[in-house]
């Protein structure tokens, strides 16, 4: 999805990845990232946030909670929004502040007193019983902790497994019901994803499930309330413009950090820059030419292979794989020919991931943007050192 962008617009970052691999510094399943262009691209989204008055809360679930990368983005973008629990504790252990906390994964009730203590800016509560057990441990904190609103997506926009939420017609119900507990004080609303690419269109667009978060926002300003609207998903320099016209007040980039929105698949004049690759190796050849996975994500339309042979770079396209698959191997076809290729040379690939839910190793290196690339750490797909 991204390697040929990526050979175009970092194409030190495909060497060095080859370089590492080659030298036994990584293992084959093991994504690069290039701090450097992380360090750019996060610039570049505080500097556009701050010009249109959006703040910015940044995810770290896509390259695997990486204290580097977060310690990196946090010097720019202090506040971050915590998917789940974990990745909470991920992300205050490197360094960063919660913007939000609990808008795609509801807190486990026992971990709420510990993580309000950390003070987040807001915490999202998708049903009314996840409010009351959000009251009762700030309250038992002496806190009132301001809450976001999570709207329950529209049904042609809402993935698999995040459902969830407070339909737009039940908001003035809710807040009557939140001005009587202790503890809570609703400030806004938020809802997933608020934008998504349009594949035809060529640029990211507006859901229905922003159409019910703006319904939302409009029953809170009519109770007096002027709502926080937090909308993601697919926030970058390119949408955040957008995300103001469109009445939200924050953003909460990823994928932006890597350079890996769809978007960036397309369009090579983007500010942000490619920043990840997934480095493998050729794993048998003979019936079933395969590269060795562990890192391939269901929704990541990896298809791309770059593989280092003795002789030069030869081409070829990854498989699909079934629903059932388990992701030991992942089998390709060369393009143009296979000649000079061996077990164990090197293969590159880059498409959209979510390291967090692989069993990949992390290489961070910093760097490559000067040309003299330096492994800074080599960590597993949640942020722990491994090496």
């Amino acid at each position: 999805m991204f390697l040929a962008m990526t050979e175009r617009r970092n194409p030190a970052l495909v060497e060095a990845a080859i370089d590492l691999h080659r030298s036994g510094a990584i293992e084959p399943d093991t994504y690069v990232i290039d701090l450097d262009a992380v360090d750019h691209n996060a610039a570049a989204l505080a500097a556009t946030g701050a010009r249109h008055g959006v703040e910015l809360w940044f995810v770290a679930k896509q390259y695997g909670r990486n204290p580097l990368v977060t310690s990196t983005v946090a010097q720019h973008l202090p506040l971050a929004a915590a998917i789940d629990h974990r990745e909470a504790a991920a992300l205050i252990g490197a360094g960063a502040r919660l913007g939000n906390l609990g808008h795609l994964v509801q807190v486990p009730r026992r971990r709420l007193p510990g993580l309000l203590a950390e003070r987040p800016a807001y915490v999202t509560a998708a049903d009314e019983q996840n409010l009351a057990a959000i009251a009762a441990a700030a309250h038992e904190l002496g806190r009132v902790q301001p809450v976001l609103l999570k709207i329950r997506g529209a049904a042609e926009s809402t993935f698999p497994g995040q459902d969830g939420g407070f339909e737009p017609g039940d908001v003035a119900g809710v807040l009557d019901y939140a001005a009587r507990l202790d503890g809570v004080r609703v400030a806004g609303a938020t809802g997933f994803p608020c934008l998504s690419f349009d594949v035809d269109a060529g640029r990211p667009r507006p859901t229905g499930t922003l159409d019910r978060v703006l319904a939302a926002a409009a029953t809170m300003r009519a109770a007096g309330l002027e709502p926080v609207l937090s909308l993601p998903s697919h926030t970058s320099v390119s949408t955040i413009p957008q995300i103001q016209r469109l009445g939200g007040t924050v953003g909460e980039p990823g994928h932006a950090l890597t350079g890996t929105t769809p978007e960036h698949a397309v369009d090579a004049g983007l500010t942000e820059r490619p920043a990840l690759v997934y480095v493998s190796e050729i794993a048998q050849l003979g019936s079933a030419p395969s590269v060795f996975g562990g890192g391939f994500y269901s929704r990541g339309r990896a298809r791309d292979l770059l593989v280092a042979t003795g002789g030069g770079r030869r081409r070829a396209t990854l498989h699909d794989t079934p629903a059932g698959s388990i992701d030991y191997y992942r089998r390709f076809d060369w393009t143009g020919g296979g000649d000079g290729a061996r077990v164990g040379d090197t293969a590159v690939m880059a498409f959209r991931t979510q390291i967090f839910v692989t069993r990949s190793r992390v290489a961070v290196v910093a760097g490559i943007g000067s040309e003299r690339p330096r492994l800074d750490g080599v960590f597993d797909a949640l942020g722990s050192r491994v090496a």
